[in-house]
């Protein structure tokens, strides 16, 4: 019943407000569970918008931001970029937009190339996206994956093989983890034959970019079980291959309880010798309430249940 009042408070008078922000520390150090980092917080965006799931390109002396930019109003999400340059930021500026909501624009730099993998779930599918005009114009190069509704999706190079690993909306989001390999970045990509390759809402959905310390990688994942978004666990892969995966969980990320938004984290990414975050406060909503008691004053008056 306790769970069930929260959830309903949650979703009725509470709404969660994420914002981006930029660690002056390399990836790895937050293997350390003493690290408690200095966040540099971008300005936060009006109530009826959040940005998240940050991914970063250096480019001429200036970090380009690529970006969740969800809007409460069309319930939905796109993917814009904010340009950070000494102690200033943009405002987020649309990079790719399509009718279905997009979310986590992974970001790869191959060879010349920059690519974005966005989370396009509703679209059955898992698309590459090729930078044509830097940063804000993106043509769609390939489809890596079809007829699977991947969240998440985070792709990287390992051990001779590009990985590809995402959960699924329809089986486990959170918990269900899926696996395919390639030789090269366009594909053809294989199914790894354990799929799923694991089963586990502490440790499973993608957060972020995968990072190589000490000759050992490792995979930034979200931690679910008490609830989404609720901080992330930085897991070891030991074993990675077209028939093996193994993986434990060595760190845990987060929330930053002293920070202005100390209720959630779910991505970390890697640029450079820098790390990007994201973390989220629950903000009442005042005409939510309002309407809430309204309706219960309605419900005591005419003597309904």
């Amino acid at each position: 019943m306790r769970n069930f009042i929260a959830n309903a408070y949650s979703r009725v008078l509470v709404r969660s407000q994420w914002n981006i922000g930029i660690v002056n520390h390399p990836i790895n150090s937050f293997l350390d569970p003493k690290l408690r980092p200095r966040i540099h917080w971008l300005p936060a965006l009006t109530d009826g918008r959040f940005v998240a799931d940050p991914f970063g390109v250096r480019k001429n002396g200036r970090l380009y931001v690529f970006c969740e930019d969800f809007d409460y109003g069309s319930h939905k999400g796109r993917i814009s970029v904010i340009e950070v340059e000494g102690g200033n930021a943009s405002e987020p500026q649309e990079a790719i937009n399509l009718p279905v909501h997009m979310s986590y624009p992974y970001i790869l730099e191959y060879g010349s190339k920059i690519l974005c993998i966005p989370e396009t779930y509703e679209a059955g599918e898992v698309a590459l996206y090729e930078s044509k005009d830097f940063p804000r114009s993106w043509s769609k190069v390939a489809t890596l994956i079809t007829g699977f509704r991947a969240l998440d999706s985070t792709v990287f190079y390992h051990d001779g093989f590009w990985w590809l690993m995402c959960t699924n909306q329809d089986v486990g989001p959170h918990d269900t983890l899926f696996l395919w390999y390639a030789r090269e970045v366009l594909g053809p990509w294989v199914p790894h034959p354990g799929n799923p390759v694991k089963k586990d809402q502490s440790s499973t959905r993608p957060a972020g970019t995968p990072f190589q310390h000490n000759g050992r990688l490792y995979r930034p994942a979200q931690d679910c079980s008490r609830y989404y978004g609720e901080r992330i666990a930085i897991n070891r892969v030991d074993r990675l291959t077209p028939s093996e995966f193994h993986e434990e969980t060595v760190a845990w990320v987060g929330p930053f309880l002293d920070s202005p938004y100390p209720h959630g984290i779910h991505t970390i990414s890697k640029v450079g010798d820098m790390t990007l975050v994201d973390a989220k406060r629950h903000k009442f909503i005042k005409k939510a309430f309002i309407s809430a008691m309204v309706r219960n004053l309605r419900r005591i008056a005419c003597g309904c249940s």
